[in-house]
């Protein structure tokens, strides 16, 4: 059995190498019929002439544009529309829509004791310091939140006026707006 494998085998081999090996190759192809159109005759008119143009006909299909109308030039008037005046929101629409900008989150901390720490170390120059409690992952957290900007960029260059020691926490930009939607919007101003 051994010996008719091996001889098997090297007949097979043989014949991928020789030049005489053939191998069946089909393939099938789709062919789509398309009907062609009938020619029509060529259209005589009445005069015998071919291909349907003749003098009549000619001028009965050519449209005729006549020279160009001197523009006239119309004046409008404008429309005056009637003055809005713009009236400043009243002190219960300020309280049911206040501004919403952004802060800078100094720090996050497991006590109490530690934001007062944190609290008192930050600067006093005319910007809030606030303190927002949450718990995640059933740890309970407060972060220290400091200014209140306008802009996100006006936060990011406050970052850079903090102290060294509360750049080194690496403080971010947070958005108000943000806190005050989320699952725990306790903002206590600490100052």
């Amino acid at each position: 059995m051994k010996k008719i494998a091996i001889v098997g085998l090297s007949v097979l081999l043989s014949a991928c190498v020789s030049s005489d090996y053939v191998t069946d190759v089909s393939s099938e192809s789709y062919r789509e019929e398309y009907q062609t159109a009938k020619v029509e005759q060529p259209v005589v008119s009445q005069q015998g002439v071919t291909n349907g143009i003749s003098e009549n006909n000619v001028q009965s299909d050519v449209v005729k544009m006549s020279p160009e109308q001197p523009k006239q030039v119309v004046k409008v008037q404008p429309q005056t529309k009637p003055a809005v005046a713009i009236t400043p929101p009243t002190a219960k629409q300020k309280a049911m829509n206040p501004r919403y900008g952004f802060t800078i989150q100094v720090v996050a901390v497991g006590s109490q004791t530690k934001v007062d720490q944190f609290a008192r170390k930050l600067p006093r120059d005319n910007q809030p310091i606030w303190e927002n409690y949450k718990v995640v992952n059933g740890t309970k957290w407060y972060s220290v939140l400091y200014g209140d900007y306008a802009t996100r960029t006006d936060a990011k260059k406050a970052i850079g006026e903090l102290p060294a020691e509360f750049q080194s926490l690496k403080p971010f930009v947070k958005s108000i707006d943000a806190i005050k939607n989320s699952q725990y919007p306790t903002l206590n101003k600490l100052n």
